[in-house]
Order: C-alpha cells, then sequence, then structure tokens
C-alpha cells in the first residue's frame, strides 16, 4: 500500500509531462536547429572539442574537429552561450533565436596562457544560473586531483578535509561539517547509500565517471535539502541526455596509482538515435590492493568496484523525458587495530540499483522558464563479515523519491528562481546482531529560492520548510527507551547579500537557518556495528537540530589577482552526535555509543588568492580552519580538522600545464574524548598534464606525484592514524581521450 502511494505522483507527473511536450505547440515555443561555429581569434582555425553552454535551458554539447556544434529542439527567443576550452579565454555570448527553421552564428575564442575557469571561487558565480555554484572543480583541474573516492579529489580545495577509516570509506567534511550534516548529491539527487550514517560506510559514487563536481552554499543550497549549513556537494556526470547530438561523443578514461598498485577505467558514449532519441551508456571498474605508508603496509584496505549505468532520453521541441538504470557493486576492507575499530579488521560488500526518471517542459507558462521533475527508486543492501568470514551485521535501503521544481523566468528586478516540492520513503532493515526494528521514514519538503538585482548588488534569499514521520513496525519498550512513531517538523531558511565596493572587490553576507531532523539510524540503533567497533545505541527521545550560522566575506576580481575571503560562525540547538559513553557492552565487549544532543558552536575562516605572475606563471594560496566547542561542557567537538592550507605554482601553455604545489596542517591539540593528537605537516607534490588532438581525438596525459618526498604524516581526521601514517610516495597516471 505504501508503495503504490509513492509510484503514483511518479507516473502522474510524467504523464503530465509527456502529454504536454506531445501536445500541439503554440507559436511562442517553436524551436529551430541552432548551428555554431567557433574559431580562434589568432588564425581562424576551428576550436575543436571546446564545451558549449546554453544557459536558460542546461543543454551542453561539444564541438567537432571542426569547431561546428549542432543543438537541434532549442526554443525561440533569447539565449546565452557559454563556451569554454583549455588555452582559451571563456567566452560568453546572447543570441537571439529567431523563428526560421535554423540559425546559424560564428563565435571568437581569443587564446590565452591561464584561463581561471576550471577552478571557479566565489567571485566567478554562474551568471544567469538558477542554482549557484560557488565551487566547482572541471576540466583539467578534475583530471589533475581526480583520487580513488570523491572525498580524495576534493581534498584540496579550501574548507574540505577527508574523514575517514581507510581509503574505500572516505568521505568529504566541508567546513568541519561531515556525515548527516553535508548534503553529497549525484545529478542533484541524493545517493540512496548509508555513507552518512558512519564513518565505515562507502559513498557509491566513483569520481572516474564525473564531469564535473560543484559546491552550492547559500540560500540556493536549500533546494537540495534543509541541513546545509555547510552547504552542498553534488557530482555531475551524464546519465539522461537533455540535448540531441549530432553525432556520437563520449570519452575514454585509464588510470594507475602506485601507492596501491591501484588500476582503473572507464568509458561514456552518448549516442543520437533517430531524430528524437538519445542514448548514454557507462562503466567504471576499480581494482587496488593495500595502502603503502613510509612505515609499512595497512593491511585490509584492498578495494574492488564495479559500475554501470544506461540511459535513454526523447528530446522533443518543448523538453525532453528520460530513463536511466545503474548499478554500484563494491567490496572493500577496513583495517583493524586501532581505537573504534575490530582487531581483526573487517570487509564489507556494498551494492546498489538505481532507477531514474527525469523529464523538462520549456516555458509551459510566460513566467516559468522550465518545469522540471524527476525521481528515483533506489535499493541499497550493504553486508559486514568478519576476518573468519562470519557475518556480523548488514543493512538493507529501499528509497523512493520525487521531486518537481519550476525554475522562474526574469521579472523586473527578480532574476532567477525557483519552486518546488521534494518527497521521499525509506524502507530500512538490518539483519545480523542488530536489534534496531525495521522501520520507515516518509519525508516532504516544499522551498522556494529567489534573487533580486538591485542596482549593482544581488540578494538571494530562500526558504524551505520539511516535515519527517519515522514509523519502526511496532511499538516496543527495550533498553533503550520507548520505541515509537516520531513526527517532526521545522523551517529552514537563508539571505545573502552581494554588492560591489569598487571595480573588482565585492563584500558578501550570508545568515542562515538549518534544520536536521533525527533520522532512523539516530533514534532507534540498538546492536553491534562491528566495522566501527561499537555498540550503537539510539535515543528514541531525540528532537531535531537547529542550526544558525552567519558569514562575512570579501570578493576580489582584478586583471591579475581574484580570490576570496570570508570568516563564520556557527550555533547548534540539540548537536546531535553519537557519544562514547566510557562503558563496554559485556555481551560482545565493544564500546557503547549512544546518540545524544548538546548545545554547540563552530566558528572559523578560509581564504584563496589566484595571482597572474606573467609568462604562463600563477601562483596560487589558500587556508582554512575551523573550531568547535561544546557549549554545555565546555569540550572540543570531536574529529575537527587543525589549520589547513595550501599553496601552488603553475606554469601552464597552450598544450601543456605544471603544478608544484606544498600542501599542510598545523598539529591538534584540541581534542574530544577519546582522541589522539596529531603533529602538523607538509608534503610537497607535483603534476604535469598535455592535452593534444591525434585522429579527431582530444587526448589528455596526466603524470602526479603525491607526497614526493614520501613524508611520514598523520592526519587528524583519520581513524587510522594510530596505527600508521598517511599514503606514501604516490605516482598517478591517468589518460583520457574525447571523440
Amino acid at each position: 500500500m505504501t508503495s503504490k502511494r509513492i509510484i503514483h505522483p511518479f507516473l502522474s507527473s510524467l504523464l503530465f509531462l509527456l502529454a504536454a511536450g506531445l501536445a500541439p505547440r503554440p507559436v511562442q515555443a517553436q524551436s529551430v536547429v541552432v548551428e555554431v561555429i567557433v574559431v580562434s581569434s589568432e588564425n581562424g582555425d576551428p576550436v575543436e572539442f571546446a564545451l558549449v553552454f546554453l544557459d536558460e535551458i542546461r543543454r551542453t554539447a561539444t564541438t567537432d574537429i571542426e569547431g561546428r556544434f549542432v543543438l537541434a529542439n532549442i526554443p525561440v527567443g533569447e539565449h546565452t552561450i557559454m563556451v569554454s576550452r583549455i588555452g582559451f579565454e571563456t567566452l560568453s555570448r546572447s543570441i537571439e533565436v529567431t523563428g526560421q527553421d535554423s540559425f546559424r552564428v560564428s563565435l571568437t575564442m581569443r587564446p590565452t596562457v591561464l584561463s581561471h575557469e576550471e577552478a571557479v571561487v566565489e567571485s566567478d558565480r554562474m551568471v544567469g544560473a538558477a542554482i549557484v555554484t560557488e565551487q566547482e572543480l572541471k576540466g583539467e583541474e578534475l583530471r589533475e586531483h581526480l583520487g580513488t573516492t570523491i572525498a580524495e579529489t576534493l581534498n584540496d580545495m579550501p574548507g574540505l578535509s577527508t574523514r575517514s577509516m581507510g581509503p574505500a570509506p572516505a568521505r568529504p567534511v566541508l567546513r568541519g561539517l561531515g556525515g548527516e550534516r553535508l548534503l553529497i548529491l549525484e545529478n542533484g539527487s541524493r545517493t540512496g547509500d548509508l555513507s552518512q550514517t558512519s564513518s565505515d560506510h562507502a559513498l557509491v559514487v566513483d569520481p572516474l565517471a564525473a564531469e564535473r563536481i560543484e559546491i552550492v552554499r547559500g540560500p540556493a543550497a536549500l533546494v537540495y535539502g534543509s541541513n546545509t549549513l555547510a552547504g552542498v556537494i553534488n557530482v555531475v556526470k551524464e546519465s539522461i541526455s537533455a540535448s540531441l547530438p549530432n553525432d556520437v561523443v563520449g570519452s575514454a578514461t585509464l588510470q594507475a596509482q602506485s601507492v596501491s598498485s591501484g588500476i582503473a577505467a572507464g568509458f561514456g558514449v552518448t549516442a543520437p538515435v533517430g531524430s528524437s532519441l538519445v542514448m548514454h551508456a557507462s562503466a567504471t571498474a576499480r581494482e587496488a590492493g593495500d595502502i603503502r605508508t613510509p612505515e609499512g603496509r595497512l593491511g585490509n584496505t584492498e578495494l574492488s568496484t564495479l559500475t554501470g549505468e544506461a540511459g535513454i532520453s526523447w528530446v522533443g521541441p518543448r523538453g525532453y523525458v528520460g530513463f536511466s538504470g545503474s548499478i554500484y557493486d563494491s567490496d572493500y576492507g577496513i583495517p583493524g587495530g586501532f581505537v573504534g575499530a575490530h582487531p581483526n579488521g573487517v570487509s564489507l560488500k556494498v551494492d546498489r540499483e538505481m532507477a531514474k526518471y527525469r523529464a523538462e517542459l520549456l516555458r509551459p507558462v510566460r513566467w516559468v522558464d522550465r518545469l522540471e521533475w524527476d525521481a528515483s527508486w533506489t535499493r541499497y543492501f550493504h553486508q559486514e563479515f568478519e576476518s573468519n568470514g562470519s557475518l556480523g551485521i548488514e543493512f538493507g535501503l529501499i528509497t523512493w523519491r520525487t521531486k518537481l521544481t519550476a525554475f522562474t523566468n526574469e521579472v523586473g528586478i527578480f532574476h532567477r528562481g525557483a519552486v518546488g516540492v521534494w518527497a521521499e520513503h525509506r524502507d530500512y532493515v538490518t539483519g545480523g546482531f542488530s536489534f534496531t526494528p525495521p522501520t520507515t521514514e516518509r519525508t516532504f519538503a516544499a522551498f522556494v529560492y529567489q534573487d533580486a538585482h538591485l542596482g549593482n548588488g544581488v540578494i538571494e534569499a530562500g526558504l524551505r520548510i520539511d516535515s519527517r514521520v519515522v514509523t519502526p513496525r511496532t511499538e516496543s519498550v527495550s533498553d533503550i527507551g520507548f520505541i515509537r512513531q516520531r513526527t517532526f517538523g521545522n523551517v529552514s531558511a537563508s539571505i545573502m547579500a552581494l554588492q560591489p565596493i569598487r571595480e573588482g572587490l565585492s563584500a558578501r553576507l550570508l545568515a542562515m537557518r538549518s534544520i536536521r531532523l533525527p533520522g532512523i539510524e539516530e533514534l532507534f540503533s540498538e546492536g553491534p556495528h562491528l566495522a566501527a567497533y561499537s555498540f550503537e545505541v539510539g535515543n528514541p527521545d531525540l528532537n531535531g537540530e537547529i542550526g544558525t550560522g552567519f558569514e562575512a566575506g570579501i570578493l576580489l576580481d582584478h586583471d591579475r589577482v581574484s580570490g576570496s575571503a570570508s570568516a563564520f560562525v556557527n550555533w547548534f540547538e540539540g548537536f546531535i552526535f553519537p557519544e562514547n559513553t566510557g562503558e563496554l557492552n559485556f555481551r560482545v565487549y565493544i564500546p557503547i555509543y549512544q546518540f545524544s544532543s548538546v548545545d554547540a558552536r563552530m566558528f572559523g575562516g578560509e581564504g584563496q588568492v589566484i595571482v597572474d605572475l606573467g609568462s604562463g606563471l600563477e601562483w596560487s594560496s589558500s587556508l582554512s580552519w575551523v573550531r568547535g566547542t561544546m557549549t554545555e561542557t565546555g569540550t572540543p567537538i570531536p574529529w575537527t580538522p587543525p589549520l589547513k592550507g595550501r599553496t601552488s605554482l603553475v606554469k601552464e601553455g597552450s598544450r601543456f600545464k605544471w603544478t608544484a604545489s606544498l600542501r599542510g596542517a598545523s598539529e591538534q591539540t584540541r581534542l574530544g574524548p577519546f582522541e589522539e593528537e596529531t603533529g602538523g605537516y607538509l608534503v610537497p607534490d607535483i603534476s604535469g598534464q598535455v592535452h593534444f588532438v591525434r585522429g579527431g581525438m582530444l587526448q589528455t596525459v596526466t603524470l602526479a606525484i603525491d607526497n614526493v618526498t614520501d613524508t611520514t604524516y598523520r592526519d587528524h581526521l583519520s581513524r587510522v592514524k594510530s596505527i600508521m601514517p598517511e599514503p606514501g610516495r604516490n605516482v598517478r597516471l591517468l589518460y583520457r581521450v574525447h571523440f
């Protein structure tokens, strides 16, 4: 009965959008074929493999070896074309598409030695985009930093750290907040795994398939979730095509690293089928052995992962509708022998199956630019095995989601906005030695986001209302308390102002209220979690967590110098965390962790500067710091990262890029209960990248050496630091071909 209630809005929304897309078109919805030729201003040669983006309707394309691209079914009206390519300045131009059958335009790109668009800082906000991306990793920067996990890939960005119990389950931490407080998305949707609930659970997204990784902060983040005080990380990859390419396009990648004898491969291909259908297929495979450190091998850290995805979409004159199916299968190990780990280590097996549906209707009414609907079904299964092969615990989770969003047009001072609704249903069960009851969780949300241009300044505002009902299969009284249905609800809100002070310098002020509604695991957990070496005890009486944050910053954007700096403070009412009680469960002789809530405060700052030194040289540096305290007791918040920074010198030519970096962190002596001190460190890295066109295909080769000096150092957020340091010298090789 429950599933039928969830399926019903999926089908009704899909039928509505299909009917609207296939219906006879009014005059204003007329569409045409747009052909664009991109050439170099230096010699008039075609600019091949340039990435083209049509902002208003979110369409992408890639130029061929003749510098040409064609997009069909483009609505009549004004559009903004953005073109980017390594070695050229990013080009943005507005065009007016008229009612003729085809439209042709020529664009000229200016070569440049250095281009910053691959790593977007806050001053380079996406003008005109409905959802503002404040930081972004893509293109050559993504290839340079591409690691085994999303956390490893993002680790050097300002404000980001990595919390881990080994390489496979590493998860990002943003401004000291991770787990349930950091929403990680895949193409704008939740991943359907349990990586946010425990440090031994892996995130089911392989970075090898990512086209770009975005960080969204402030009011725009409320479009995705209520608990977004730190921000949202969105991994974007191709799955359901929104545009009709004029030819087969794709890429293939090979990756290898020495520190774990790891190797990975992946491919993605998108092809038109007839005049309206587009098909996409992709797959990745990854194998890695135990990590090598300067003090020896870290046992039981091997990894094996396989992913695959296929999708099909129908692209019409007023939008598209599509479906995709994907699998994720992974086996990995958690080492043993440190505080908070099973003495002999644990092996985990994770698999996820997902079906996604997405549709878009362009300009259904005057005030709506596009109506977007997406839905998904996810089955997640997770098993943990002891060293003797016996099953310790298993988790099963089935999730249904649906979301309907209307992106609004510009009206007066109001530039772009979004309004919508979102619903999620989760069925959760555990097995093995767990006594957590089978439970369902239903969440519903409504949200609105809008920006307004007042003179030279911009104001953004967002509001979100969430409600959640958590229902165990049966009510009961157990050792953890009265297990019964719980209902939660609250409001999140945010406002941000961006005001130019003078040319190239702007000020930013942000205020935000976020809510975190307790979930199944925090309310009703009861039993040993062997991979985390803890006996987890829920708290059925928990209430919601409320966060209030303020941020002030400056944005700099001059010809040769750009960057940003900000300071923030966040207060938490009812900060939820698993507290080590210091007691043992004598049935299994492991520590008892009970979910508790206290008031807390976190404050800190971060900054980044990029300086063009001329002659193809660029210097950049970033620094981030956060400090957290439980205000009721005055004790530090556990697992808070220390002061962290990175400085780099880049030499870039038309076909190459070389980077030398020095990254480091200070010592961490502010410790929560049962934590260990870590010393400071400085570690050098180098990398080089070349790109060239052969056989009509763009090819790139990246060679990087991490920890060049094989330095022994320990990361404070690593759970294994008591037995082994961080990985030693690591040679990474990446080859990618675009066709």
